[in-house]
């Protein structure tokens, strides 16, 4: 119990009003750690099978990293320690399970209701199975729901702390306009290529963009993406020593691809892990394909993370919400 106040607490010294667009209209920043994510329901029902499957799926290992490391850090909260003060926490699941209230499972999305860039999902159904029935349908949508939420949180702060000169050199260099944290303000251009790093040796957090030519709808395939990237970065991506250059690494944990949609182009999206020919650096990356169709070319943007002492999950999530700032001429 007292661990859970102090958790209260935390959240009240977290949360601050900020004055909105000039008015008398005041909002609550949000509370808690990125990717903290309460749980509030029923504790007999948290304990069935609903909640197992709840848990379970919350739980499931964040894709991409080398290390096992959750989706999100769950904290359970019953409905009657729902209290004004953990109002504002950032990310919220709620879910009810009620025969004689719900006749099928439902999955409502909200945002902003207690705070500023809040996620909140409601999950209601008559019982135990149209959870899990919602959950097998919906939790994808779920997932990228909150994960969207906690890159908009990112974004901001990138909107708020930009690095002018690096965003005009990609434009000029890529024709492509992405918004670029201050702090990654190193840059090498090459042939239709530019990285970007911040050139920390403790955490690393890098860009690469590039173009190039496009043949045919195979080119979207995953071992087509990863050909590309391996001939690129092994041309302008060098290593610490002599002759070490980066590559993919498709033995331990393979890259996986999905496609999906972004300002209604189609995309491929990639998640794996990179590593150091000729030397023993790595970590995670993830890349993001567009086909521009007026000058027959695939544009590939990408983050990565070396982050040897540290956990990855925050650390590439942070970057990677650069990729949702893409904009094209």
């Amino acid at each position: 119990m007292k661990r859970l106040l102090y958790f209260f607490m935390l959240l009240m010294l977290l949360s601050s009003c900020n004055e909105k667009n000039g008015g008398n209209v005041f909002t609550v920043s949000v509370g808690g750690n990125p990717y903290d994510l309460m749980v509030v329901g029923n504790k007999s029902d948290w304990n069935g099978p609903a909640g197992r499957a709840i848990f379970d799926f919350l739980n499931q290992d964040t894709p991409g990293l080398p290390q096992s490391e959750p989706m999100f850090k769950i904290i359970f909260l019953e409905p009657h320690n729902f209290t004004n003060i953990v109002h504002p926490m950032r990310n919220i699941l709620f879910y009810q399970i009620d025969s004689n209230q719900f006749t099928q499972g439902k999955v409502t999305y909200i945002k902003d209701k207690w705070a500023d860039t809040q996620a909140i999902i409601k999950i209601t159904a008559p019982n135990h199975d149209e959870v899990i029935r919602v959950l097998k349908e919906k939790g994808q949508a779920i997932i990228d729901f909150f994960v969207e939420m906690e890159s908009e949180r990112n974004i901001l702060y990138f909107k708020r702390y930009c690095n002018n000169d690096g965003m005009l050199k990609m434009h000029k260099e890529l024709g492509i306009k992405l918004t670029i944290p201050n702090y990654i303000n190193k840059s090498k251009v090459g042939d239709n290529f530019i990285w970007m790093s911040n050139g920390s040796i403790d955490t690393r957090m890098d860009i690469l963009a590039y173009r190039t030519p496009y043949k045919d709808s195979t080119d979207f395939n995953l071992d087509r993406i990863i050909e590309r990237r391996d001939s690129i970065t092994k041309i302008y991506v060098e290593g610490p020593s002599e002759g070490s250059y980066m590559a993919t690494e498709n033995e331990v944990i393979p890259p996986t691809a999905r496609t999906i949609y972004y300002k209604k182009k189609r995309c491929v999206e990639v998640r794996g892990l990179w590593r150091t020919e000729g030397d023993f650096m790595g970590g995670p990356f993830v890349s993001r394909t567009f086909l521009d169709k007026k000058k027959n070319e695939l544009i590939t943007v990408e983050t990565f993370v070396y982050a040897p002492q540290h956990k990855k999950r925050n650390k590439i999530r942070h970057v990677e919400a650069i990729l949702h700032t893409l904009d094209f001429d």
